[in-house]
């Protein structure tokens, strides 16, 4: 017959194995995001030729809804299919957004899908840097988060730009990821903004059954940065004609 002390043992085995095994599952968190798009100072609106086409996109973006997905694997960003239809106004509101596709977050590369160019072509980026932390604290959906800083810059014909990131990220979430493609900040990034496109937190679920694979990187045609400027030339020469 067992003794007293034998059941305290197998007690404590099985408590032990239990803890061992919770902290053992990877559960995935799920976060997601609408999208709002401005005007920047009236820069988009100022040719009245596009002005109303421009203000079309910022009214379809309201529909928008995106995904993050959280795993030991990385950060997947994508849009979510809930059911809103497809129409030109909707495209040009994700090209406002600068959403081309779905995006990885994978150890210290950026993987974004280019469905501009075709099937399964994808371009690999470093991992966003340089950004200054401040101790500016607001209130976002009950978490506190923290401000930081960054800049986007756009190289094209007419010349270098930069644009202002603001980030609003939460260390008592402590996942180093956020919408678009941005992260490596001390927290998850629950608001981003970047220029005239804003990303804000919809829903926070920390324990979803959702998961990803990376599979398709065995087949994935990855363009360089050169590549990419190259097909996206040769794109824009087919459309004007």
């Amino acid at each position: 017959m067992p003794t007293k002390t034998m059941k305290s043992k197998n007690l404590i085995i099985i408590i032990l194995l239990s803890i061992q095994f919770c902290f053992g599952q990877k559960n995935s968190a799920y976060i997601e995001y609408g999208v709002k798009i401005y005007d920047d100072n009236g820069s988009f609106t100022k040719d009245k030729m596009f002005a109303d086409t421009f203000l079309n996109a910022v009214k379809e973006a309201n529909k928008l809804t995106f995904g993050l997905i959280i795993s030991d694997k990385g950060s997947k960003f994508y849009e979510v299919n809930n059911g809103i239809e497809q129409n030109y106004e909707i495209g040009l509101a994700k090209i406002y957004a600068n959403y081309m596709g779905i995006i990885y977050n994978i150890e210290n590369d950026i993987i974004k899908e280019s469905q501009l160019l075709g099937n399964n072509i994808f371009t690999k980026e470093n991992k966003i840097e340089n950004w200054i932390l401040t101790t500016e604290t607001k209130i976002i959906d009950s978490y506190i988060c923290f401000k930081a800083t960054n800049t986007y810059t756009v190289i094209n014909p007419k010349g270098t730009f930069k644009y202002p990131v603001t980030a609003w990220y939460c260390p008592k979430l402590p996942y180093s990821y956020g919408p678009n493609g941005y992260g490596n900040l001390p927290g998850l990034i629950l608001e981003l903004q970047v220029r005239n496109v804003n990303f804000g937190i919809k829903k926070i679920t920390l324990e979803s059954d959702l998961q990803f694979n990376l599979e398709f990187l065995k087949t994935a045609k990855i363009l360089t940065e050169e590549e990419l400027n190259k097909k996206l030339d040769e794109f824009n020469n087919f459309e004007g004609k």
